[in-house]
């Protein structure tokens, strides 16, 4: 099970959250979460059961969170999901792997980071979809090399 994402951003005038985590080996799916006020406005959830058996799996499951992560913001910015409605799949939904026994499952993962302080989300409707985009890419690479 590989530390999530998360990431607060600022649209239109209003603060929205997005949280990405891993089920791990155990509940293969990427989900995503969009937050508005607390409340969930839209989810994706993505099944990687047919790849669990790769090689590198934590690199090539560490880039398509981080992939849904931003693509769940591409959507959400370019109006797939409207804010203010009742909470929604953005997508189609994965299919689901056949039954296992029942099995308790883990608590989710705790955040990689705190969200950045209120001085640090930016306004986003004054930019392009690529420089919010580039934004949140070079955040995420300042946050690792701080990290080492």
């Amino acid at each position: 099970m590989l530390t999530g994402y998360n990431t607060d951003f600022k649209f239109k005038g209003k603060v929205y959250h997005i949280q990405t985590e891993d089920g791990g080996a155990n509940s293969p799916f990427i989900t995503s979460l969009l937050y508005h006020g607390g409340a969930i406005i839209g989810t994706r959830k993505t099944s990687y059961a047919d790849i669990i058996r790769a090689d590198c799996l934590d690199e090539v499951v560490r880039e398509l969170m981080m992939e849904q992560h931003k693509q769940v913001i591409r959507d959400f910015m370019q109006g797939k999901l409207e804010s203010g409605q009742a909470p929604q799949q953005m997508a189609q939904p994965a299919p689901e792997p056949a039954p296992t026994p029942a099995k308790k499952e883990p608590p989710p993962a705790p955040a990689s980071k705190p969200a950045p302080e209120a001085e640090e989300i930016k306004e986003t409707g004054e930019k392009s979809l690529d420089e919010v985009i580039l934004d949140f890419l070079a955040q995420e690479q300042k946050a690792r090399g701080q990290k080492k």
